[in-house]
């Protein structure tokens, strides 16, 4: 009887040992450029940035020490060129960004 009872119990738990764990479910990737994050320098940097970047702000592309904030991001910029770099102007390049690959 007790043989028997260990063979059940065996056989009922082999499904579950033989299943193999699910894979972790997979997350949409971070997009890649952001207003918030990247960097001034970063986004002239690529011809495909450079060009929104320029679309909405060429005030900053062509400002004569773009060299010296190319660390910066948009949003550190605000407080230089308050006029030019709009929340509006920031949400709509960064609806653009978001769309590169």
């Amino acid at each position: 009887m007790k043989a028997a009872l260990i063979a059940f119990f065996l056989l009922a738990a082999t499904p579950v040992l033989a299943q193999t764990p699910a894979a972790p479910a997979q997350t949409a990737p971070a997009a890649k450029y952001s207003v918030q994050t990247s960097k001034l320098g970063e986004l002239a940097a690529n011809p495909a940035t450079k060009a929104i970047f320029f679309k909405y702000f060429p005030e900053v592309v062509n400002h004569p020490q773009f060299n010296e904030g190319s660390e910066l991001t948009l949003p550190d910029v605000v407080q230089y060129l308050p006029d030019v770099v709009t929340p509006e102007k920031l949400a709509a390049m960064d609806t653009e960004l978001k769309v590169l690959p």
